[in-house]
């Protein structure tokens, strides 16, 4: 990992405030990199040849790839903060995420699969040591002082002097600092107060691998397990020490260059539809940046997506932070987050790519803008939580049928028939 960085957490709340951060950038990073698959163009209508569209669907499948690495980054993350006795952290601010708070120069935000995206998911997952390509000088939504969201609500460290800095904080530059600063926090920690009351957390509430399918997802129960899950976050997403070509920075530099010379060979093609950067489906308070959508039948369809996301964001959760579940239903829950996922969510953002933002926005289309109306919390116990899990799947379900009534296109109605299928399946382990 990197040299020791200018952090030193010296109480559990400052270790768990930097885990928090970890969370929020790997929850960040997943969406904005599902934005960009779900901008590509598919299917019949997409006007491509038979080798750009091969070239397409390879990149779609790199970046869900990606994504689904940083899902289980997230997982890690959750884990690392069970360990310490704390909840899973499932919320974030909203897109885009201001660079101010996070290491210096990371803004989160939702764009079109083009180079300028791929050459900020370069910069994102740069390795320590490597330098800032011009075209990143040159971008003003990497600038530090790029408008966006500041730093969410408890918050340790936080933009323009809300909140307690971290003492000596000011040394962070990558992602892979921010867990180096946290490996050295675990360090620290033990050293000052022993293994046994650093990891006071329950070992039976770790995350199985089995469960989510991440074959990769290490229990931590103590320090050794603590800096192999710091070291597969950190191999995963920049590579170490110059091995970085199977890691996701290496990654997104051969797809810029594949990218780079399609359009030399065909200066024309556009691998993506038009889609509009950081999509909102209803302006609000806390949102000061992005596009609203005027077309009502999108907001309709942006609005049941973002549902769903939250829906499988807090069966993540409790997943992640579960009481009395059994194996069986741990793995329901599990299954379902994974179904709204790939059944619900996938087909619903590919979807809104391609409709109409309306309004000023002739010829433009929307995108799946992610959004969290209010903070994701846990439901602590555990009837509530499958009840309302239960009610919540019935109730999207209808709602993706209305809609599909109202003329939206086919895939809004097997939506409907997902949601009723996991709705089902959920209630038989409940």
């Amino acid at each position: 990992m990197a040299e020791r960085c200018a952090i030193r957490c010296e109480t559990r709340e400052e270790l768990v405030s930097l885990l928090y951060e970890a969370a929020e950038l790997e929850h960040g990073l997943c969406c904005s990199y599902l934005f960009a698959a779900f901008s590509l163009r598919t299917g019949a209508d997409a006007g491509l040849p038979e080798d750009q569209r091969e070239s397409v669907a390879r990149w779609r499948g790199l970046l869900a790839g990606v994504a689904r690495e940083e899902m289980l980054h997230l997982a890690l993350v959750s884990n690392l903060l069970t360990a310490l006795g704390a909840a899973p952290h499932m919320g974030r601010p909203p897109f885009p995420q201001q660079s101010r708070y996070y290491p210096a120069g990371i803004t989160i935000a939702l764009r079109r699969f083009d180079e300028a995206t791929l050459t900020r998911f370069v910069h994102l997952e740069r390795p320590e040591g490597v330098g800032i390509e011009d075209d990143v000088d040159e971008d003003p939504a990497l600038a530090p002082s790029a408008p966006g969201a500041g730093a969410p609500p408890g918050a340790v460290r936080a933009g323009d002097g809300d909140g307690e800095p971290v003492p000596g904080d000011g040394g962070l530059t990558t992602v892979g600092e921010l867990y180096q600063a946290i490996e050295d926090g675990f360090e620290h920690l033990v050293d000052l107060r022993g293994e046994v009351a650093v990891f006071i957390g329950a070992p039976g509430a770790q995350s199985a691998a089995d469960d989510l399918g991440f074959e990769d997802l290490v229990p931590v129960t103590d320090l050794s397990s603590a800096r192999q899950a710091l070291r597969l976050l950190v191999e995963q997403g920049e590579g170490v020490r110059g091995n970085w070509e199977d890691a996701h920075y290496g990654t997104f530099l051969r797809m810029r260059e594949e990218l780079r010379e399609a359009q030399r060979a065909d200066p024309a093609f556009d691998p993506a539809w038009p889609v509009v950067a950081d999509p909102v489906a209803k302006a609000r308070p806390d949102v000061e940046h992005g596009v609203v959508v005027d077309d009502e039948l999108t907001v309709a369809v942006m609005d049941l997506f973002n549902s769903a996301y939250v829906l499988m964001t807090n069966l993540l959760e409790r997943y992640l932070a579960h009481t009395d579940e059994s194996p069986e239903a741990l793995r329901a829950l599990a299954g379902a987050a994974v179904a709204v996922m790939t059944s619900v969510v996938s087909p619903l953002g590919s979807l809104v790519a391609t409709l109409p933002v309306g309004g000023e926005h002739a010829g433009a289309t929307a995108g799946p803008s992610f959004e969290i109306h209010r903070a994701v919390a846990l439901a602590t116990h555990r009837r509530a939580a499958w009840l309302t899990f239960l009610e919540r799947l019935g109730e999207l379900a209808d709602a993706a049928a209305r809609i599909a009534d109202r003329g939206a296109p086919q895939a809004v109605r097997g939506v409907a028939d997902a949601l009723r299928e996991i709705r089902a399946d959920l209630q038989r382990h409940g």
